[in-house]
C-alpha cells in the first residue's frame, strides 16, 4: 500500500468520523428544540435568515454557529469578492448530489435509453458565514 492510499483512507475515515459527530450533535440539537421552549423560540428566529435552506440545514447551521447570518462555500465566496480568513472553522451541512448507479461488480447500470442511472444522494459540504470573510481589495494597475 503507498502512502498515497495511505492518507486517501486516513481522510476517507477522518470524514466518516466527522459526518458521525454531526449527526449525534444534529440529533442532540433536534431534541432540544422540540423539548425547550426556548431554545426553539431563537432556532425559529434563527431559521427565519436561511428561508433558502432546508429545515436540517438550519439546524445544522444553528448548532454550530448560532449567529451566523449569510452562509455559502469557500468558492462562493471567492465570487463574491470575499475571502474566507486563514484559519476560519467551517460550517458541515449537507448538499444534494447525483452519482452513477452501479450493480454490485461495480459497473454503471444503464437505463432503457442507454444513458447512465444516476441515483441522488446527500454529501457533507463546508461552508463560511459573511462574518468569517473579508473583502478582497481590488488591485489597481498604473
Amino acid at each position: 500500500m503507498t502512502q498515497a492510499t495511505t492518507k486517501k483512507q486516513d481522510r476517507k475515515e477522518a470524514a466518516k468520523e466527522k459526518k458521525k459527530q454531526i449527526r449525534q450533535q444534529y440529533k442532540q440539537t433536534a431534541e432540544r428544540i422540540e423539548t425547550d421552549p426556548d431554545f426553539a423560540a431563537s432556532f425559529v428566529d434563527f431559521a427565519a435568515r436561511f428561508p433558502t435552506y432546508s429545515e436540517k440545514n438550519q439546524k445544522l447551521i444553528f448548532m454550530q454557529n448560532d449567529e451566523a447570518t449569510i452562509c455559502a462555500g469557500f468558492n462562493k465566496w471567492k465570487e463574491e469578492g470575499r475571502a474566507v480568513r486563514k484559519g476560519e472553522k467551517g460550517i458541515k451541512i449537507f448538499a444534494p448530489t447525483k452519482k452513477k448507479s452501479r450493480d454490485e461488480n461495480g459497473e454503471v447500470i444503464k437505463n432503457e435509453k442507454g444513458e447512465d442511472e444516476e441515483e441522488a444522494g446527500f454529501i457533507m459540504v463546508t461552508v463560511f458565514d459573511i462574518a468569517q470573510t473579508d473583502p478582497v481589495e481590488e488591485e489597481t494597475t498604473n
